[in-house]
């Protein structure tokens, strides 16, 4: 059995990846939980390409929505691209987009709401997300006058856990924290927890990047860090030498 310390990922497999190379160049094994899956819409898809022509703005709200829809946007140098935070942004920029702003003082809505942009320009703005999105951006750019179409080209499909990846690791003491990104899987997590990890689960430290989670952590009796992302976490805890 390893000696590194690991950490449990609930994120969808596209949004992984980026994490788990966080996590190895810190020396954590990640361990990837699946409580949903992102089931790609293709009719929405297609039609992406000839929407993207007639934009000024795209607005991408998680690295999902970039790795589903990116390759179906036009690559155009009149196109600006806003990213809900830095991973996100991070996404867009290995697609190969070159025009990309966003938010440094948090990575939801609010914080896109806060960019200059837009109060400085009005146009068309076309907002890629998942099926069931939050309403607050549309809601608040038409009435500052933006014109917005939504292509919603994910599906959430909720999954059981396979808790044996977690099961061996914790057992050995290994299993040290966990990273969740949205409330769901702060529910999916405590919903579906064994109750030979139930001990274990009230021991490990909660990684979240936005207050909304450690909220939802409270009510499940667990305190959370909250950190900027899962890289600047992970070089917190080591700076601190927390674990």
């Amino acid at each position: 059995m390893s000696t590194q310390p690991c950490l449990a990922l609930m994120r969808p497999k596209l949004a992984a990846k980026a994490d788990a190379d966080c996590c190895l160049r810190a020396g954590w094994i990640p361990l990837l939980l699946e409580y949903q899956q992102l089931q790609p819409r293709p009719v929405i898809l297609k039609q992406l390409f000839m929407q993207s022509l007639a934009q000024n703005v795209v607005l991408w709200v998680s690295p999902s929505a970039v790795h589903i829809a990116a390759k179906y946007i036009a690559h155009s140098d009149n196109l600006l691209h806003v990213a809900v935070g830095a991973s996100t942004a991070r996404a867009l920029t290995a697609y190969g987009f070159k025009q990309i702003i966003y938010p440094f003082d948090g990575h939801d809505s609010e914080a896109v709401l806060r960019l200059p942009l837009w109060q400085q320009q009005k146009g068309r703005l076309l907002l890629i997300r998942g099926v069931g999105g939050r309403d607050l951006l549309i809601d608040q750019l038409r009435q500052q006058g933006w014109q917005i179409e939504v292509a919603e080209v994910y599906q959430r499909l909720p999954q059981p856990i396979n808790w044996s990846v977690l099961t061996q690791q914790a057992q050995h003491g290994s299993l040290k924290a966990v990273y969740m990104t949205t409330s769901s899987a702060v529910q999916a997590w405590f919903t579906q927890l064994p109750p030979d990890l139930y001990a274990v689960s009230k021991s490990l430290l909660y990684l979240i990047h936005h207050p909304r989670i450690a909220t939802a952590l409270t009510e499940y009796g667990v305190s959370a860090l909250l950190v900027p992302d899962l890289c600047r976490g992970l070089e917190i805890l080591h700076s601190h030498s927390t674990l």
